[in-house]
């Protein structure tokens, strides 16, 4: 079965009448008898991050060897955190073919191994006629002990489980519609990355995610770590180095030399929005300077429905970002 032919028949086509062609019979849609599953039947990740089983059988001539083939694909649509089955636009269409390859008359669904979810369609060919079927993979939410437990696994990563809990409210999935959570600059599920850009079963698979997460959060550790000791060995503490990873995490740095008095301290000219997560002023700009928080935000909070452009005053800063994790 060629590439052509399987997009063809997971496309749900018709009848494919090439001459030589090795498919000859192909009903759209589902197509053919099928034992299991159902057609667009649902299937859901576990709480554990276990791909469910999901045992795939047509109704043909046990005698005869099958080719088989998948295709899963998910169109990833924005959802912030609040709990809908409603979605904005869709970001990024994501999919991933299997290998074709021969097997008996059932098949087990395996993935490669890989925890994802979205639109599984099947295609087994048995001599001259071609089945497809199709169902639905959907998430299941960990509880936040189960994910707290699994963080407390990794060595070298204090504050990341809280800064997690700002990211995603300790959440993979949208409980409304068992996907998972998409914000609108391509982060997904519990701890929203976004740079280095996550793969397909990062944001699928909890575990994979925070596998992830914990990567990049000790490397973003280690650049604090570097930038606090500067090149005078100077001193800090435990507090300012996790202030200045959870900073770095969403952007910029937390700190400034005090060179007259000698030690770190929170960025000044940095003026947060205490009524957001990581929105706030450069309080050295002339039109911000002199204004207080209520008036800057009065001025400013219309225009929070899209991200910032050079022409607004207010901006996303992870030295908000960092003292709203701090306090939460």
């Amino acid at each position: 079965m060629s590439d052509n032919e399987f997009k063809q028949v997971a496309a749900g086509a018709k009848a494919n009448e090439t001459k030589g062609s090795l498919v000859k019979v192909v009903v759209k849609n589902s197509s053919g008898s099928w034992k299991s599953p159902a057609e667009g039947e649902k299937f859901y990740i576990d709480e554990n991050g276990v791909f469910p089983r999901i045992f795939f059988q047509p109704e043909v001539d046990e005698s005869r060897k099958c080719i088989w083939k998948w295709e899963i694909k998910w169109a990833a649509a924005t959802s912030g955190l609040r709990e809908s089955k409603k979605r904005g636009r869709t970001i990024k269409n994501w999919s991933q073919t299997g290998k074709e390859f021969e097997g008996t008359t059932s098949w087990t669904a395996d993935l490669n191994g890989l925890c994802l979810g979205g639109t599984l369609i099947v295609v087994v060919k048995s001599g001259t006629t071609t089945l497809r079927r199709s169902v639905q993979i959907l998430g299941t939410n960990p509880t936040e002990d189960k994910i707290r437990e699994y963080i407390a696994t990794f060595d070298n990563i204090p504050g990341f489980d809280r800064l997690v809990a700002q990211e995603s409210k300790l959440k993979q999935f949208i409980n409304a519609d068992h996907e998972p959570i998409v914000a609108f600059d391509g982060g997904y599920g519990l701890t929203q990355l976004t740079d280095p850009k996550p793969k397909y079963n990062e944001a699928w698979d909890w575990k994979a995610n925070i596998r992830a997460g914990v990567a990049l959060y000790r490397t973003k550790r280690k650049e604090a770590e570097i930038y606090l000791k500067g090149g005078e060995k100077r001193t800090f503490t435990e507090e300012q180095l996790q202030l200045e990873t959870w900073c770095r995490w969403n952007s910029g740095h937390y700190h400034e030399w005090d060179k007259e008095n000698k030690k770190w301290i929170r960025n000044p000219a940095i003026l947060s929005d205490n009524e957001t997560a990581n929105i706030g002023w450069d309080m050295t700009k002339e039109e911000n300077k002199g204004k207080s928080e209520q008036e800057l935000h009065k001025r400013d909070k219309d225009e929070y429905t899209k991200p910032p452009t050079k022409k607004n005053l207010w901006r996303y800063s992870g030295v908000v970002y960092a003292d709203h994790v701090k306090q939460n």
